[in-house]
């Protein structure tokens, strides 16, 4: 075992790396902490829908990943959410561009729990039947995405910036993709990704660590297993469509702008750290305490219902901007031309030395919630990177940092849509 130590934040990190290749990290928590948190990670998500091995690449579906995740609870004897409820405890699953997860958070039968979630894992079950009654399940949810407005202008701005990306896809799919997705689909996933060699086992909260060393012990019968190499698609830099404008019956019209940035992908440190300078540049820019969105409500350019967000994955990277407007043209086009004169308006070395005090801040109040930090935990190491780390990283952020980056960000593409009121 390697007892990894944090003294800036007295955390200790158990760390077992078992000979299957699973590792399991264990985050213990002193009373008052009386729950134990587990989330059980792939490095395997929405975004990956290829794979190069022997020379060949194979491909999957828009949605596998989603559809994996849901199966993966059909057991041979039974539906696995059924079997965590008669044991008390809380478990969920999630799907995101990168990375499966299942969670479960339990006070009780912490080590029944574990075992359940890896005896699900070890046991896929899958039939034409169970298959087929998924899928109409997951398109009764996709059709429940698209009666979002929110969701259909997002999904339309992904479609207008990326001609190949699997960004371009719903994390879901589509309703056409997920009739493609069938037992040798997912079987194939299943032995590809799903592996102990490819799993990240993250316990916080209440652990009895001899307890476990010992459960594991036994549980480490599998044979390493190489996992094959994610293939990553072509993506031209510019953007599919400059501008989609589509009559919609809202009570008021919206607007989203997104901006296709360059990608600075060369290792977990580097990535991370261009992911978190983009991040605090964005909201120096347009946060809620920056001058340029204070103007824009006092211009009535923009309500409430307006905000940023930005998407780091891998190879591709986009930052968006979402608002409900009057005159969604005008707001684009103001946008545009105030974002590239910020530089001399907006970015002060006194707005980023503030700023980065209150990231730093921000990100040690969310390591109080055990959850949360079993989350941040998985994200980073998946990154080649340990979450205490992060701190580091953010300190090692200069202004000039930012200005650099910004001077990226104003070249980059930019892709527009427009719902008008009808």
């Amino acid at each position: 075992m390697i007892i990894r130590e944090d003294q800036r934040f007295h955390e200790k990190v158990y760390i077992l790396k078992l000979k299957n290749g699973m590792e399991v990290h264990m985050l213990p928590k002193e009373d008052p902490y009386y729950s134990t948190y587990v989330e059980l990670s792939f490095p395997f998500g929405s975004n990956h829908l290829a794979y190069k091995k022997d020379g060949l690449i194979h491909r999957y579906p828009p949605g596998s990943a989603h559809f994996m995740e849901h199966k993966i609870f059909a057991m041979p004897d039974g539906d696995a959410f059924m079997k965590f409820s008669n044991l008390g405890v809380d478990a969920n699953a999630m799907t995101s561009y990168q990375q499966t997860s299942y969670v479960f958070n339990a006070t009780s039968n912490v080590l029944d729990a574990l075992k359940l979630l890896l005896n699900m894992l070890d046991t896929p079950y899958f039939t034409k039947e169970n298959i087929m009654s998924e899928e109409k399940i997951i398109a009764e949810e996709l059709k429940m995405y698209l009666d979002d407005i929110e969701t259909e202008l997002y999904q339309d701005l992904m479609t207008s910036m990326y001609k190949n990306h699997p960004f371009k896809w719903d994390i879901g799919g589509t309703l056409e993709s997920i009739k493609n997705i069938d037992k040798e689909v997912l079987t194939d996933i299943f032995h590809q990704f799903y592996h102990p060699s490819n799993r990240l086992l993250v316990i916080a909260g209440k652990i009895d660590i001899k307890k476990m060393k010992v459960f594991f012990k036994a549980y480490d019968q599998f044979e390493k297993h190489k996992i094959p190499k994610i293939y990553q698609v072509n993506e031209p830099k510019s953007v599919v469509c400059k501008e989609i404008v589509k009559q919609k019956q809202v009570s008021i019209s919206k607007l989203a702008l997104g901006f296709k940035l360059k990608s600075r992908y060369r290792n977990g440190i580097e990535d991370i750290k261009n992911e978190l300078t983009y991040s605090i540049l964005f909201n120096l820019l347009l946060g809620t305490s920056s001058n340029l969105y204070h103007d824009l409500l006092e211009k009535q350019l923009i309500n409430q219902n307006f905000y940023i967000s930005s998407t780091f994955e891998g190879h591709q990277a986009h930052f968006v901007i979402f608002s409900d407007t009057k005159d969604p043209q005008f707001l684009k086009d103001y946008l545009i031309t105030q974002l590239s004169l910020a530089k001399d308006n907006l970015l002060s070395l006194d707005a980023f030395n503030r700023y980065i005090k209150v990231y730093i801040g921000q990100f040690i109040f969310a390591l109080n919630s055990v959850e949360h930090q079993a989350y941040l935990y998985s994200k980073y190491y998946h990154r080649h990177a340990h979450l205490y780390e992060v701190i580091d990283i953010v300190q090692s952020i200069t202004y000039n940092d930012i200005l650099l980056t910004y001077n990226d960000f104003i070249k980059a593409p930019n892709s527009s849509v427009i719902y008008k009121k009808d």
